[in-house]
């Protein structure tokens, strides 16, 4: 007998039935085993005491810790810089003394040519007033010891001849009076006689004014001139001489500079070209024959292998980790896994200028001596930089995911028996897998690997509500407010999250709680590592 539609659709509709009742129960079942927390899927972990690291490990370029910087010390005036003649290849092992760079002197050759025409010129006018001081000296001497003297005894001589002039006028002046007195002579002889005597006189006259105007204002005054020769030409020497010590310097400088152009090496090394690379990695400046090079321009580097460090850059939310003096260990790739020991030898205090991609990364440049010599290491490999920052020997630690915030605390989960119990932690310092519990917890208790599975079996405190917030510019409804709605705390049923274990943190950061005020609470961590 054939079966209706109606039987096979009762049918259906039972077999639904079952196996709704099937889904249901088993969702029952595994909530409940959840709950009560069966073995089977328990991920416990083991609170135990070991000793705290927090390093971090950053990759960085080997260098040469003590680098020479050979630059061109030639002045390039009125030019932009002198040609490259001759240079000795890249990787070339020099000693102290050996060949490096010749630049191109033609210039500075013409310039020493006409330079030394000036210096010539100059030492001639030297000589030239030199002379006239020295001659200048010798006249006033000349004019003191012999011109005067000479000129004084003249007038000297010619007092004497009036005074005895005079004296023999006056005498044949009354001789003639005696004579006229008898009759002898006439008046117009006498009187002759007598102008004899007065023009005697006026001669003397003469000749004591001469001796006086000799002694009183031409010495005087020849003394004055000679003296005011010997200073002009003495300021002329001078001149002169500093003249000539500038243009003698200016000849020097280009002979320097001529010398300098060929470039010598100070100490042995490897020779390195400082090519300029812009911040597209194209090459502005090669070191190669033709090349221009600029003054003050550094052309070459001579490291020294034998004292090795390493140039990495540290993160800004790091960076404060990382001091002088902190213990290393430096991993060059390429070399098999070979390990060497160093320290953090400098810190810089202020950021690495970023590129245009990288705008918003901050980072700082550090240093880290290597201790060992090791043969084989060379500038510009790769090396791997552990910094050591903090160590505590001895310690409880539980993971990271073991830990879960509630408002400002942390709790972890700790298995008693077939029960949960909420036990409030005191964190210290953490690093990317385990925070150092200072209080709270003891060695050998088991806590929960996914506390926030299990958090409904527990109780933890009430957080303080928090107001919603509302925009300055958000229009207000009219009437009165409504209740607030009540914040959802970690006790309370409420929909299934994922686990979100806190991130790790380095040592002495906070940790930001947020509330909200529809659905359960949630706080994250600030993440440093």
């Amino acid at each position: 007998m054939l079966r209706t539609p109606r039987h096979g659709l009762v049918q259906v509709l039972l077999l639904a039935v079952l196996a709704i009742a099937a889904v249901v129960g088993g969702i029952y079942w595994y909530r409940s085993s959840g709950d009560n927390g069966s073995a089977d899927h328990l991920v416990l972990h083991d609170v135990e005491r070991s000793d705290f690291v927090l390093s971090i490990t950053e990759r960085g370029e080997l260098e040469a810790a003590g680098v020479t910087e050979i630059r061109s010390e030639v002045k390039t005036q009125n030019q932009p810089g002198l040609a490259i003649l001759r240079v000795v290849p890249e990787g070339t092992h020099v000693k102290a003394g050996d060949f490096l760079l010749e630049l191109d002197s033609s210039a500075l050759e013409a310039e020493q040519t006409t330079q030394q025409n000036a210096v010539n010129l100059a030492e001639a006018t030297v000589v030239e007033t030199r002379n006239l001081y020295e001659t200048a000296l010798i006249a006033k001497q000349e004019y003191i010891e012999g011109t005067y003297i000479q000129e004084r005894q003249v007038i000297e001589s010619e007092v004497f001849v009036a005074e005895e002039n005079l004296n023999r006028a006056r005498e044949y002046y009354q001789f003639s009076k005696k004579l006229a007195a008898k009759g002898h002579i006439n008046e117009l002889q006498l009187e002759a006689d007598k102008f004899a005597v007065d023009k005697s006189v006026k001669e003397l006259d003469a000749a004591k004014t001469k001796l006086t105007v000799l002694d009183n204002y031409t010495k005087p005054k020849m003394v004055k001139q000679l003296d005011s020769d010997i200073v002009i030409t003495e300021a002329k020497w001078g001149s002169a001489k500093k003249s000539y010590e500038l243009e003698l310097a200016k000849l020097q400088e280009v002979e320097d500079l001529i010398a300098k152009c060929t470039i010598y090496a100070p100490k042995d090394g490897v020779v390195i070209y400082n090519n300029d690379v812009d911040r597209h990695g194209n090459e502005d400046w090669i070191v190669e024959e033709g090349a221009e090079v600029r003054e003050r321009q550094v052309v070459f580097r001579l490291p020294d292998s034998s004292a090795m460090r390493v140039e990495l850059k540290i993160n800004e939310a790091l960076v404060q980790y990382v001091k002088q003096g902190m213990p290393a260990t430096i991993v060059p790739i390429g070399l098999d896994g070979l390990e060497l020991h160093g320290s953090v030898t400098t810190v810089n205090r202020y950021a690495e200028p970023g590129g245009w991609m990288r705008a918003d990364v901050k980072e700082y440049k550090a240093f880290v001596s290597i201790d060992e010599e090791v043969p084989g290491l060379r500038s510009g490999m790769t090396a791997s930089v552990t910094v050591k920052c903090d160590y505590i020997p001895d310690v409880l630690m539980v993971p990271v995911q073991a830990i879960h915030p509630h408002g400002s605390d942390y709790y972890c989960l700790v298995r008693s028996g077939n029960k949960w119990e909420a036990r409030k932690v005191k964190c210290g310092p953490t690093n990317s897998e385990y925070f150092v519990v200072e209080d709270g917890l003891e060695a050998g208790e088991k806590v929960s690997m996914n506390p926030r599975e299990y958090i409904a079996a527990v109780d933890l405190p009430d957080l303080p509500k928090q107001a919603p917030k509302v925009r300055d510019d958000m229009p207000i409804p009219p009437g009165p407010p409504g209740p607030s709605t009540p914040v959802a705390s970690a006790d309370e049923p409420g929909p299934t999250q994922p686990d979100s274990a806190p991130q790790a943190t380095p040592a002495n950061t906070t940790t930001s709680t947020s509330t909200t005020s529809e659905t359960e609470t949630t706080s994250e961590q600030n993440t440093a590592i």
